[in-house]
């Protein structure tokens, strides 16, 4: 049984750029965040497509119960029930892992990024562990370090879509529009479902100063507002589709 990884439930991810200080005021776009901090949703924490093979004994079992209550929302069950996984076996990658998705959950970035550092070092091929803890990179704003862990995790596994948006999203902190534009097209095409990517691309071209494409991602990203990974970001998206619309 593969170890699981946070829900792709965002906490904290979604504060939008100031889009009036870059191209955006030329559209009358109002500023609704600030500067440099992140920009635009995504996937909390990538899927674990590539986790730790759960150990056998009762560090099993406490990382099978520790991943039925973070799938509950009962992080203090959960967060006991990895410890004492790692009590019975402090090799259990996919312990440390799950201890590492319950201090995101809780906005533990630090001792997030802890954790899913002992994950790794005890599996470096766990492409989740990479991946969370590029978010919990970016979301104490140290967006190189984030960078390196999403590499690290598309060298294991480049096509994972949730990971190549996150990287996207980076760029688009960096307004690096032309390294940000061909990953959001690349994740279009492998996961057209992924409500986020439509939010990244209306972003990307409301910089542009494409008032037509800003306006067709924005809808596209609430027409599939039921699955975004943060409620909240159907509100930013909306806000901002009133803007351009004016």
């Amino acid at each position: 049984m593969k170890s699981k990884s946070l829900s792709l439930t965002l906490a904290g991810l979604l504060i939008l750029l100031s889009l009036a200080a870059c191209s955006g005021s030329a559209q009358g776009t109002q500023a609704s965040g600030p500067p440099g901090n992140p920009i635009a949703p995504g996937p909390a924490l990538a899927p674990a497509t590539s986790a730790a093979p759960e150990p056998a004994g009762s560090d099993a079992v406490h990382i099978k119960a520790g991943n039925a209550a973070l799938d509950a929302g009962d992080l203090s069950k959960a967060e006991a029930e990895f410890k004492a996984a790692l009590a019975a076996n402090p090799g259990a990658a996919a312990a440390q892992l799950g201890l590492g998705n319950v201090y995101d959950r809780q906005a533990r970035y630090a001792e997030a990024a802890t954790a899913l550092q002992a994950a790794i070092k005890l599996d470096p091929g766990l492409v989740a562990a990479h991946t969370n803890l590029g978010v919990a990179y970016y979301q104490q704003q140290q967006f190189t370090e984030a960078m390196d862990q999403y590499k690290a995790a598309l060298a294991l596994q480049p096509d994972d879509p949730d990971t190549l948006y996150l990287e996207a999203v980076v760029y688009l902190q960096q307004h690096d529009l032309a390294a940000a534009q061909p990953l959001l097209e690349q994740v279009e095409q492998i996961k057209p479902d992924l409500p986020e990517v439509y939010y990244g691309l209306g972003v990307l071209y409301q910089l542009k100063g494409d008032k037509a494409q800003a306006i067709t991602n924005f809808k596209k990203f609430l027409s599939l507002g039921q699955k975004a990974q943060d409620p909240t970001s159907i509100q930013h998206a909306q806000q901002e589709l009133q803007a351009l619309q004016k």
